[in-house]
């Protein structure tokens, strides 16, 4: 029973991740949202920066996720209808081991 149970949640999980993977739709609708001012207008400038940037980039459409490439390097990854950018500029830096160490000495 619990074995069944495990495979009804896994297949529900993966179809999940299946029907809600985004698209170039989707893609666009980020880079307008990420380039507004929070009150729902886009200026045409921002639309065309947008359609300009989906335009050169590579969509690898995976079966549970999206992948956006652009030169050979990923840029944005979509899973679950969001978008995780993944670029360089983008990731933070971790403390190294001495850094954390102070940190943690000084609570």
């Amino acid at each position: 029973m619990k074995m069944i149970l495990i495979v009804i949640l896994t297949l529900a999980l993966l179809a999940a991740a299946f029907i809600t993977r985004p698209g170039r739709r989707d893609f666009v609708l980020y880079l307008l949202d990420s380039q507004s001012a929070g009150d729902g207008s886009f200026s045409h400038a921002a639309i065309d920066q947008a359609d300009r940037l989906a335009k050169t980039v590579i969509i690898k459409d995976r079966f549970l996720w999206t992948d956006i490439e652009k030169d050979g390097k990923v840029l944005y990854t979509g899973a679950f209808a969001h978008w995780y950018n993944r670029s360089d500029s983008a990731e933070k830096s971790l403390p190294n081991t001495k850094d954390l160490a102070k940190i943690l000495a000084q609570h």
